[in-house]
């Protein structure tokens, strides 16, 4: 078993070159990002980088389970990344004063989940390619196995690129597992239910922004979420020409305006 095990760890590969974590000292409020499943900070970097630059301060740590092996994120739970989340925003309210929680996709739900318990120092929450419902390829067997009741095995599915993106000139950019471990995965399918429960406990400014071309988590999440949170400051932005990851996507440089801007305006 050990040496089954080891096996694994070694054909597991990380794809992609660069940092997985991104942070930068500033002024609040300070934009703590979190990424999406089998992702790391990297999907986000552009964001993190141009609010660094206009000079908020950015945490963007890796989720647990991330970054290392695919085998270290199978048994994680979504209370895990939430748990780790939510130490993460309160030490960065504690230094700056006042956040804003940043999202992309898994990283989404678990943004959206902190944003609910209306911690005290959120200012605001952005939100991009939420996983609030997967597309059909994923939600249909992910919500079949989830209804059977039988626990998911130790299984693997390789990914053929490391992120839907339209513009494939970035790819190398995105740090991320070569496969998704399916136990995880159930965890993030479920995730979306839960979340969609408490989205109306969101109070803050929130910015949610798609990719039309989307086809990990479809773009109409994005008006449904802005029509279902309890707060009146909610704008929304679909992105026609991008996929899901925004921030590295054809319309990137839109994408990180539009997120400088709004931490701009919370300031």
């Amino acid at each position: 078993m050990i040496e089954s095990r080891r096996r694994t760890l070694v054909t597991q590969r990380t794809l992609g070159h660069g940092p997985r974590e991104v942070f930068a000292t500033g002024r609040g409020p300070c934009v703590v990002g979190f990424h999406g499943f089998t992702g790391t900070a990297a999907e986000i970097r552009p964001l993190l980088a141009a609010a660094g630059d206009a000079g908020f301060a950015v945490d963007g740590a890796l989720l647990p389970g991330h970054g290392t092996f695919a085998v270290d994120l199978q048994p994680i739970r979504f209370d895990d990344w939430v748990d780790a989340a939510r130490v993460r925003a309160r030490k960065a309210i504690d230094a700056y004063g006042r956040i804003v929680l940043l999202g992309f996709s898994l990283g989404a739900l678990v943004a959206m989940q902190l944003a609910s318990e209306e911690l005290e120092g959120v200012a605001g929450l952005v939100v991009l390619g939420n996983a609030l419902t997967l597309g059909a390829s994923s939600r249909w067997p992910l919500g079949l196995w989830a209804r059977s009741g039988r626990p998911m095995p130790d299984i693997y599915l390789l990914k053929p690129r490391p992120g839907n993106l339209v513009d494939p000139s970035c790819c190398d950019e995105l740090v991320t597992y070569d496969r998704h471990p399916l136990r995880a995965a159930l965890e993030v399918y479920r995730a979306g239910h839960r979340v969609r429960g408490v989205v109306g406990r969101i109070r803050c400014p929130t910015l949610v922004l798609h990719g039309r071309r989307d086809v990990v988590c479809p773009w109409s999440n994005a008006p449904w979420l802005a029509a279902h949170t309890g707060t009146r400051d909610a704008m929304v932005r679909v992105f026609d020409r991008s996929a899901h990851v925004l921030a590295w996507d054809g319309e990137r440089d839109a994408v990180a305006r539009e997120v400088t801007a709004f931490v701009a305006r919370i300031a």
